[in-house]
Order: C-alpha cells, then sequence, then structure tokens
C-alpha cells in the first residue's frame, strides 16, 4: 500500500512538473515570437495559436482598427471546417461591448452569463488593441488556466503597445524632418530671391541719386 501511493504521488508530481515546463516554455515563445511579429494582427494570431495550445480549446479573437472592433475570427485546434457559432451577433456584440467598456464579459462574469464565451480585453490602461474570446466548455478554467490565459493577453496587449508607440515615434520623427526640409526650402529661397533683389535696389538708388 505504502509502495503504491508513493508511486502515485512520484507519477502525479512529475506530471505537475511536466505540465509547468511545457507551460513555461510556451510562454516564452509566446514572448520571444511577439517581439518579432511586424504588425497588430501578425501578433494576434500568435497570441490566438499559442493559447489554443496552453488550453486546448479553439479561441475568438476581434482586433481594433482606427476606433472600431473589426469582424471575429475563430481559431481552431481542429483542421475541419471551424463552426461559426461563436460569431453569431449576440456573440459580437458582447465582444464590443468589452471593447467599448473595457471590462471583461461572458460566460463566468456577471455581464452577459449566458454568452458562449469568456470575452477579455486586449488593453494597455484605457488602450484597448482586442478581445479575445473563451469558448465556455463543459470544464471551466482552473485558476492557474486563468493565471496563464491573462499572462499571454498581456504580453500581447504589451507587444501592440510597443508597436503602436514604435510607428507614432516614426512618424514623428517624419514630420520632424519634413519641417526641417521645409524650413531649409524657404531658406534656401529666401537667400536666392535676397541676393537680386539687393542688386537690384542698389541700382535703383543709384539711378534715382543721379537723376536728383
Amino acid at each position: 500500500v505504502l509502495t503504491g501511493t508513493l508511486s502515485a504521488k512520484l507519477k502525479m508530481h512529475a506530471r505537475i512538473s511536466s505540465q509547468l515546463a511545457f507551460r513555461t516554455q510556451v510562454l516564452f515563445d509566446t514572448d520571444r515570437l511577439l517581439q518579432k511579429a511586424k504588425s497588430s494582427k501578425e501578433m494576434l494570431n500568435i497570441t490566438c495559436t499559442q493559447l489554443i495550445r496552453l488550453l486546448n480549446r479553439d479561441i475568438v479573437a476581434y482586433i481594433a482598427e482606427k476606433g472600431m472592433l473589426l469582424q471575429g475570427q475563430v481559431f481552431s485546434q481542429k483542421k475541419e471546417e471551424v463552426e461559426q457559432q461563436f460569431l453569431i451577433p449576440e456573440e459580437q456584440k458582447i465582444a464590443r461591448w468589452v471593447y467599448e467598456n473595457n471590462q471583461r464579459a461572458g460566460a463566468g462574469t456577471n455581464h452577459f452569463k449566458n454568452a458562449k464565451c469568456l470575452y477579455l480585453a486586449i488593453r494597455i490602461g484605457d488602450n484597448v488593441y482586442g478581445v479575445i474570446g473563451i469558448p465556455a466548455n463543459k470544464d471551466a478554467l482552473d485558476s492557474v488556466e486563468y493565471s496563464i490565459l491573462l499572462s499571454v493577453v498581456n504580453e500581447c496587449a504589451l507587444a501592440m503597445e510597443n508597436l503602436c508607440n514604435a510607428i507614432e515615434k516614426e512618424k514623428n520623427a517624419i514630420l520632424a524632418k519634413n519641417e526641417q526640409l521645409r524650413a531649409d526650402l524657404l531658406r534656401a529661397i529666401s537667400h536666392d530671391l535676397r541676393t537680386p533683389l539687393c542688386s537690384i535696389s542698389g541700382n535703383a538708388d543709384m539711378l534715382l541719386n543721379n537723376g536728383i
């Protein structure tokens, strides 16, 4: 009995250690891939793919663009045709509510409890870059899975925030460069005009003086 109990405990600890190692590796890979991504859509694709690996669930994702939440997309762990039950108008309405109110909603929350998914905002502070939906299966997310989910979503939000800051910085640099070119052009034109005008003014003075 003692041997069997110890063996079962060792197997359980080995399984837990293996799961932790796998999750740690996926989180590391997620961070590395997000740093290499060149667009928000690519970052969203990476995030959803990694969440499928971690949670073994389909993922629903919406990305925001120009202050609007675009059409949702389902990332499926299965190769066959993806079911569109998560993109019905009622579910899209909840996703838009999450985007507009910067709060989680859907299954397991106090808002829209009967939704098919749990919806989380991809956000940094007041900036919301999209919405992630986790289908509510028979087995609810445990505390560890939910913590990992938040970690991945936060990593995605941080990567999108950094991308937006980099784009804004590049735009400001271009504007500053254009302003500098404009100033240089005006100085050049002013100099080119000043030289003949000075000559004309001097000759006019001489003519006036000679006429007197």
